[in-house]
């Protein structure tokens, strides 16, 4: 295998002249300069009165007005001072001081739970994680972390609630030294109760690998990228598709639930944009071989909102919505926007890595993937349940951020740390 010279410069951006998006109007509403200050997100039954005022551009949305008001939900009061001792781990656990923020959500006057506004009109009410920071998160560590460490992470990300936590891969040592551990971290933690741990296997001798060792769900990858998938299984599309269907038949006569991935859904570092056809095509052909879920990666990290719309079109007019989840790199700091339309294109699944782990070895330039921490806190602000305690994933993400002497890769431990540091100096 050859590792990918650069990432997607700007001149192999995808040109949104060749995606077909919905108009949007020239204009947008300018604030008002009093509501700019936090606390004053919306204003209750405040009308534009910026010149260019999209009332008229939104008309047709607008059949009835709408007023909002910011309610608390679940909230503690503020205490005037904090104490010490209330510290752990970062976070201000025994104040809960993460509800004051998070459990603030914003509904309607009619409080039914249920929101008027068009952004949030198909939200889901609970988004599966998958963590992938054990396995696609240190694969790409150029230090060899030790077994121990990373059973031990498989650990704490289990007790935060989290409840599909990818744990290795069945590889080659030569190709992915970071993994050469596999069978050991399996040995370790296959008893583990309440959470899968699916492991990715490239070929029939990967998965056979993994089953000795326990695995009870695995994961295939392939590529809507001719020239990544050559660079990084080492074969073509069509052959990957060869390969994979003896894995998913002999998993199918184990019962052995299998995952897909499609990675570069939207740019490839040397073929530049990639056709939402592309993707659908791989989509489905890993879908029919007996795939339960398909994972769509931004392995580069070059998606924006616009090139993840037309590519979740393309792929759900061909595999059920319901078996689709999304799997972004936050090279470009777009990871939760772009999240946040897929949820409102129907997606109910989401892959992150804790502390914004990961990259990829045959994608230079590519940076870690979202965290998970960010993830979480953006979909509790906006009332969707994880079943996760915030706590103990920040807990984790300390956990190894500390081991690989680096910070975190999360913008939300980083605050909440600064947050907690400040608190205690009360």
């Amino acid at each position: 295998m050859s590792s990918l010279e650069e990432p997607l410069g700007l001149d192999k951006l995808p040109s949104l002249s060749n995606i077909d998006l919905y108009r949007f109007p020239s204009s947008a509403c300018r604030p008002i300069i009093e509501d700019l200050g936090m606390g004053n997100c919306w204003i209750e039954g405040r009308n534009c009165s910026s010149s260019n005022c999209c009332d008229e551009d939104f008309e047709e949305y607008t059949q009835e007005p709408v007023t909002w008001k910011r309610q608390m939900r679940n909230s503690v009061s503020r205490t005037s001072s904090l104490d010490r001792s209330s510290v752990s781990c970062g976070t201000l656990s025994d104040l809960h001081y993460l509800s004051h923020y998070q459990c603030r959500s914003y509904r309607n006057d009619n409080d039914t739970g249920e929101s008027k506004f068009k952004l949030f009109k198909d939200m889901p009410k609970y988004v599966k994680i998958v963590e992938v920071g054990p396995r696609d998160g240190l694969q790409n560590e150029k230090t060899i972390v030790p077994t121990s460490v990373k059973i031990r992470l498989i650990q704490k990300l289990v007790s935060s609630g989290l409840t599909v936590v990818e744990a290795t891969s069945f590889v080659s040592p030569k190709w992915v030294p970071q993994l050469a551990d596999a069978k050991d971290v399996m040995d370790a933690i296959k008893n583990l109760k309440g959470v899968r741990l699916p492991v990715l296997t490239p070929n029939l001798k990967g998965f056979e690998a993994a089953v000795a060792a326990g695995a009870k769900e695995i994961a295939v990858f392939a590529s809507a990228s001719e020239s990544f998938s050559k660079s990084n299984i080492n074969c073509s599309i069509e052959e990957s598709f060869a390969r994979y269907r003896s894995v998913t038949s002999a998993a199918k006569k184990l019962s052995i639930p299998v995952r897909g991935y499609v990675s570069c859904v939207v740019g490839c570092p040397v073929e530049g944009y990639i056709s939402p056809s592309k993707v659908a095509y791989v989509a489905k052909e890993l879908h029919d071989m007996g795939c339960f879920e398909i994972s769509l990666g931004d392995t580069t990290g070059i998606a924006t909102p616009g090139t993840v719309l037309p590519m979740l079109e393309a792929v759900m007019a061909v595999v059920p919505v319901e078996k689709l989840a999304v799997h972004f790199h936050d090279t470009y700091g777009q990871s939760l926007p772009n999240i946040l339309l897929s949820l409102q294109m129907g997606i109910g699944t989401v892959d992150s890595s804790v502390s914004g782990l990961g990259g990829c070895p045959y994608a230079k330039g590519a940076s870690g993937n979202v965290a998970t921490e960010d993830v979480v806190y953006m979909l509790h602000g906006i009332g969707v349940k994880t079943n996760i305690d915030m706590d103990k994933l920040l807990c984790a993400g300390k956990y190894i951020s500390q081991y690989l002497g680096r910070p975190s890769g999360s913008k939300t431990a980083v605050a909440l740390s600064r947050v907690s540091a400040d608190a205690s100096k009360i």
